[in-house]
Order: structure tokens, then sequence, then C-alpha cells
């Protein structure tokens, strides 16, 4: 008997909301199970809360834990601005909790490459996080949106033995183009599934695609959405995984086994910042006004005076505390 996990989608619209938004996780995690082509695991987007920062675990993942007791799955619901003791105040993780189907809180993903400037509140994670679903023999590695541009995210989680990468996604339209690329070419260098679940509608000025999408490890795609809110389930045949690993992507191929054989030297693995390409490269903006400034000399953001962003933080966190406490 194969190795096969079904993987539920939900690709969504984001609210300030974040009650809204977990009205929509549960009602939508609802309707993939009750369909017969039903869930092993499900996956939700990026920022799924980030304007009423939580602590984890708490009265949130208690939400998501009982989801996935219910429907006893491996549950990722998506990622959330997390508060915790160790951060600078101001500071968050953008986090990913994930469960399994006793409800039990496993693992976090923090995550590791926040997308500056626009993520001026997130600290970076310093965890790889890898977790087994014993029933399939497998391990999922776990990301979130910009980590999936640093190929050495992808390749550790995949040297700790992840068979499936999934990656949770808030990405504006702008990015379509620029990065679908980048799916194929992790999921074929490093022979495993690819899972990225992106946000739809408009969120903070911008207009956000869609388009998830899965990728098998033969680099060809094998499910993609459209640009409206969807659920999915597709159906991962993880013996693929094991055979591009052991006899060559399409027989051909050995990249993992390759890497393995040839051990190139990595003489700036210990010290990045020691590598002669950063002697001369700018400083990275970090905010939004350092990004302006920084920009303008070549002529770019020269024009016209941002909009300030006005939300009632107060009114989110009771919506969030009702909806929590029904």
């Amino acid at each position: 008997m194969g190795r096969f996990l079904n993987v539920g989608i939900i690709q969504m619209p984001v609210d300030h909301d974040t009650a809204v938004n977990l009205r929509y996780i549960e009602k939508k995690t609802n309707e993939l199970m009750s369909a017969y082509h039903k869930p092993e695991l499900i996956v939700g987007v990026e920022c799924i809360e980030s304007f009423t920062p939580q602590y984890i675990p708490g009265s949130m993942t208690e939400f998501f834990s009982g989801i996935a007791k219910k429907h006893g799955i491996y549950f990722i619901p998506g990622s959330m601005y997390e508060k915790h003791d160790d951060l600078p105040k101001g500071k968050f993780y953008n986090s990913a909790p994930i469960f399994n189907p006793n409800g039990e809180l496993i693992d976090v993903y923090r995550k590791m490459a926040p997308w500056r400037p626009s993520e001026d509140l997130a600290e970076p994670g310093k965890k790889y996080v890898v977790f087994d679903i014993p029933e399939k023999d497998t391990k999922v590695g776990v990301q979130i949106c910009y980590d999936l541009n640093f190929p050495e995210i992808s390749r550790n989680e995949t040297l700790m033995g992840a068979e499936v990468l999934v990656k949770l996604t808030l990405d504006p339209q702008e990015l379509y183009g620029l990065n679908k690329n980048v799916h194929f070419t992790r999921a074929l260098e490093n022979q495993a599934f690819l899972v990225s679940t992106n946000c739809v509608g408009f969120f903070n000025g911008a207009h956000l695609y869609g388009n998830s999408l899965v990728v098998n490890p033969e680099g060809q795609l094998l499910w993609e959405a459209g640009q409206t809110e969807t659920i999915c389930t597709v159906t991962l045949d993880l013996d693929l995984v094991r055979r591009s690993r052991e006899y060559g992507t399409m027989f051909l191929d050995h990249y993992l086994q390759h890497l393995r054989d040839y051990n190139f030297p990595m003489p700036y693995a210990d010290d990045i910042t020691s590598a002669p390409i950063f002697k001369g490269l700018r400083k990275t903006p970090t905010n939004i006004d350092e990004y302006e400034a920084d920009v303008k000399p070549v002529g770019v953001c020269e024009i016209g005076n941002r909009n300030e962003v006005d939300i009632d933080f107060n009114k989110l966190e009771k919506n969030l505390e009702d909806f929590l406490g029904k």
C-alpha cells in the first residue's frame, strides 16, 4: 500500500477583524471535512491575525486546538502575530501554530525572514520546524511567505527529513510573476512537495492574488487556484518523494544524493556577514520611512504622501475577546 496525504487548502480573504477570520476558518474547515475526499492536514494562510497579537499558547490556540480535535486532523490554521516575553515591547513573531489530531499544540514555526520594511514589527525566528505525521511515515516543514525566497530554509528543512514543504503567504499582486517560479525550483531542488497558500481580496491597500499552488517533487504543477476564495483537497503521493530521492528525479537527476556526495565547501556558513559581497552593500531599510529615504535619491517614491491607516485596535481586541469567550 502506498503513502498518500490529503492536504486541504483554505485560500481566503483576510480582514482587519481577527474574529471575522476565525469564523471563516472554522466554517471552511467544516466544509472541507464534509466532503467525501476529506483532508488529513489542513493549511490556512498568513496573517489571519496581525492587529490583535496573542500569546502562544493562549485563547486563540485553544480555539484552533478544538477544531483540530473535533475533526481529528493535523492543522496549520495560518500565521498570527505572537506576543512573547523575550521580545522588546511592540515587537512580535509572525508565527504558525501546528496541531495534531488530538488537538495538541505540537510546535510553533516563527517566520525567519520577515518581509522588510513592511514587517517592521516582526522579529525573525531562529528555529527550523519540521513535524512528524507518523501515520504516513512522513515529515512536513513549515515556512511563511518570504522564507521561500531563501533556499537555505527549504534546504535545511529537507535535510531534517521533510518530504512536504508548506508555505503560508499573504502576497500582493506585484509579487505573482516575481515569485511563482521560485516554488517550482524549491520543490525540484529538494525533491519535495511544495504546498503554497495565499490570501485573496484586498488588505492594507494591496490586492492579494491568491493562486495557491501545489508542486510535486519533479517540479511539476499538481494544482493551482485562481484569484477568488476557494477550498480544495489535493492528494500527495509521498512515495514519489522517496522514489525521486532514491533513484533520481524522473530517474535522471540525483540532487540530494549528489549534495551528499560532493559535499560542497561552504566557507561562509558560520558567518555569512564575512562574505566579500557584503563589504560594499548598502544597509537594509527596516521600516517604511527608511525605505522612502533610501529610494528617493534614485527617483522612486518622490511624489505623493502616504495615507495613514486608521484602525480601532481596541475594538478589534474586544471583538476577538467576545468571539473567543463565546
